[in-house]
């Protein structure tokens, strides 16, 4: 895992005291929250990743605390052996802000995790575009963290054999290449590089490597 800001406890905190949490109350919803994002099978949707959107969110200038929210939400349950994180995810965070977050922002923030399940159509509204953007950012990312992120993912999925890996992995990434990868203003001008990275994946997984 990257090095992580010395804020990232504040942050979150402080969020949610904004939204109605007593300081002992998110201070305890971060010590369980970071428990679950530094478990040993993740390696890339751990906390890093959290820290890296929230960077990603911030250059954006976006102010909206609910996309704040549900990045912090999103991926807090993850375990490449089941096939609804999401909506575990979802369920996770009902549960544990549901005696102090008002029930317009919990709506919100639901469907907001809710739409970084790729495998459902794609919501059209302006929060859920940027949320999807910043959760498929590292796709844009720099050649050497692109592969340091396939890297991550393998290992995420070592209980599954290559063959098997590269025929899934090679699947869900072609996915990307047939409709637009970002749809925000901000994103877009990273849409070349993305398809670059997943092209040249693609290229090695159907060639018969894995990284």
């Amino acid at each position: 895992m990257n090095h992580l800001p010395s804020d990232l406890p504040t942050r979150f905190i402080t969020w949610c005291r904004h939204h109605g949490a007593s300081e002992a109350a998110a201070a305890h919803l971060w010590t369980q929250l970071s428990t679950l994002y530094t478990e040993p099978h993740r390696y890339y949707h751990h906390l890093g990743h959290i820290a890296s959107s929230l960077d990603e969110f911030d250059a954006t200038g976006s102010d909206s605390s609910l996309i704040e929210g549900a990045i912090w939400f999103h991926d807090v349950i993850y375990d490449p052996k089941r096939g609804d994180n999401e909506a575990a995810s979802t369920a996770w965070f009902l549960g544990e802000t549901s005696s102090w977050l008002d029930p317009q922002s919990t709506t919100a923030i639901t469907r907001l995790i809710e739409v970084t399940d790729f495998r459902l159509p794609p919501s059209d509204d302006p929060d859920s575009r940027l949320m999807v953007d910043i959760d498929l950012a590292i796709l844009s990312a720099s050649p050497e963290s692109y592969d340091d992120y396939c890297q991550a993912i393998r290992q995420e999925y070592a209980h599954v054999s290559d063959e098997a890996f590269r025929e899934g992995r090679a699947k869900v990434m072609a996915g990307f290449l047939e409709r637009p990868i970002y749809r925000t203003e901000w994103f877009i001008g990273r849409e070349g590089r993305a398809r670059e990275n997943i092209v040249r994946e693609l290229g090695r997984l159907r060639g018969g490597a894995l990284v």
